[in-house]
């Protein structure tokens, strides 16, 4: 079971970080967020691999529990998944919204400012 958690951390890892890289390559995403997720992955990856982290932070705490259950963390590592997808798409149906409303008030400003062609009479 425990090396079903680090295989599923290491691919949902991969494929956020892959989406996130490209996703700033095309300027979806800004910098802040791109970097943002990376950390968080790149957290949840090491706390997958090495689990024994969680124990030192809680004694570093002063709480008196070791380990998270596998179980637990893996239902963590899906919900930051399903997270981070639902983030993306909302971003991008933002940035569409966004765009349409321009083009649309763009239009509408043309057709007010369109010069009304006259017929000469001669």
């Amino acid at each position: 079971m425990i090396i079903f958690a680090k295989i599923l951390s290491a691919v949902f890892a991969l494929i956020v970080l892959s989406r996130s890289i490209v996703d700033y390559r095309d300027k979806k995403e800004s910098l802040q967020m791109t970097i943002f997720w990376i950390v968080v992955w790149l957290a949840i990856t090491a706390i997958a691999f090495f689990p024994f982290l969680v124990s030192e932070a809680i004694n570093l705490f002063g709480g008196n529990r070791t380990g998270l259950g596998t179980v637990f963390g893996m239902g963590l590592v899906f919900v930051m998944f399903i997270a981070y997808r639902i983030y993306v798409k909302a971003n991008r149906i933002e940035k569409h919204v966004a765009k349409l409303a321009r083009e649309v008030a763009l239009g509408e400003l043309k057709a007010i400012n369109k010069p009304k062609t006259t017929k000469n009479k001669r």
